[in-house]
């Protein structure tokens, strides 16, 4: 482009006969310097796209107001089983910081929200199927337009979760989590979102230790468990083994068992019933139907070989064991959870024992002949996996004693009335001294 207009402008520039003129000639340098420094200083396409987005990219507008939230309320624990807990307190400030000179409301909500998400449903791409969204208490701050003006204002909330709600899990097959969703929208239709995510655990409290017996008939070996009644994610247990009725005698002979090896697994077993929407319920059969899936893995395990302690002489014989179990915290257990929405998460300890028979003659123990019998004995007990109680102090525990609580109540005071009649002379009165 700048070629042809500079082509124009000579050609403009000759004169009739086509002899060059001096003056025309340093007039065309000067109009080649003045395009030749226009086409430098204007933008190329690069620099076009770049301008651009940085212009799509600028920062939005800041709003005129933001939300923030200031728990004051401890922990959110359940103490005790779902049909003893009394709750978990939740309160809390939600404020309002408005950085303008002053920003009207015209509503302003906050939920307690419980959700549910089922990680197989019955139809992948629906959401209605995934997600089950329950909204378990509503906050209404504002009955009607309000106005604010620059500064914090804090809305006060509180409420008490039943101790029938489960626990926030994360599991293989579904999760529970647990929110408080705010929203306050302004007379000129800005909108005012909030979002905090609530963990809510159980703690059972522990209480003695269990005593567990279990009996392998056609033989007369019994076994005795000494387990604690719940177990951590974190941290040992220890666990009491003894097993009795190894020797039998019948004549000369002697036949006993001995105690080869001695291997325990935690398993946790994981159930969801996953419920399908109202457009997908025919492929279950109908309303009010779910599909159930199971999930078992090992979240920990060890085996022994020795170790133990056997006393073949005494009585029909005895073997006697103490040693720790523990949970993998790389498996991140999930704790127990029974909830209404069909997830369940329990726990058990299974022990195997492998034992092998052998005779011999009953003046010379020590000649031992293995006969080549064998068995595997299992047992398996329901084991609760909890997280710690702490203190173990429920919240109705924790609050001061009410008035009619505190015995001996102060006296009653008679009933008294106003003196009429003429004035005291309080003149014959000791004065006290002025401090």
């Amino acid at each position: 482009m700048p070629g042809r207009v500079l082509a124009s402008l000579i050609a403009r520039s000759r004169p009739a006969s086509g002899a060059w003129v001096e003056a025309d000639v340093h007039h065309d340098e000067r109009i080649m310097k003045h395009l030749a420094r226009s086409s430098d200083d204007r933008p190329g396409p690069d620099e076009r796209r770049a301008s651009a987005k940085s212009a799509s990219k600028s920062p939005p507008p800041a709003p005129a107001a933001r939300l923030e939230m200031l728990i004051e309320s401890p922990p959110l624990v359940f103490l005790g089983p779902a049909s003893t807990s009394s709750g978990a307190l939740l309160s809390g400030q939600l404020k309002v910081v408005v950085d303008t000179a002053e920003v009207r409301l015209a509503h302003f909500t906050m939920a307690l929200r419980k959700t549910t998400t089922t990680k197989k449903p019955v139809c992948p791409n629906c959401p209605d199927c995934a997600g089950q969204v329950v909204d378990l208490f509503k906050w209404e701050f504002l009955h009607e337009a309000m106005s604010l003006k620059k500064g914090t204002h804090a809305f006060p909330f509180s409420h008490l979760l039943p101790g029938r709600l489960p626990a926030s899990s994360h599991s293989a097959l579904a999760d529970i989590d647990y929110a408080l969703e705010a929203q306050g929208t302004t007379v000129t239709g800005e909108c005012l979102p909030f979002h905090r995510s609530l963990t809510v655990q159980r703690a059972l409290v522990p209480g003695n230790d269990r005593n567990s017996i279990r009996i392998f008939p056609p033989t007369a070996l019994t076994a005795h468990l000494t387990l604690p009644p719940v177990i951590y994610p974190i941290g040992e247990f220890p666990i009491a083994f003894r097993m009795d009725g190894l020797v039998r005698a019948s004549g000369e002979l002697q036949t006993r068992w001995r105690l080869r090896k001695l291997s325990w697994r935690l398993e946790e077993e994981c159930k969801m019933i996953s419920p399908a929407c109202a457009k997908h319920e025919q492929k279950l059969g109908g309303a009010g139907k779910g599909m159930l899936h199971t999930e078992t893995r090992t979240i920990g395990s060890d085996e022994y070989k020795n170790g133990w302690k056997t006393d073949l002489t005494t009585g029909d014989g005895l073997v006697e064991m103490e040693f720790k179990a523990s949970i993998r915290t790389s498996k991140r257990p999930v704790c127990d959870v029974v909830s209404q929405g069909g997830l369940t998460v329990a726990h058990s300890l299974v022990l195997e024992l492998v034992v092998a028979e052998e005779c011999c003659p009953a003046k010379t123990p020590q000649v031992t002949t293995l006969t080549g019998a064998a068995r595997i004995l299992r047992m398996i007990f329901a084991l609760p996996v909890t997280e710690r109680s702490g203190l173990g102090i429920s919240w109705d525990e924790e609050q001061p004693p009410m008035y009619d609580d505190v015995p001996p109540s102060p006296p009653t005071y008679i009933q008294m009335e106003d003196y009429v009649g003429p004035p005291l002379d309080d003149e014959d009165l000791e004065r006290l001294p002025a401090t």
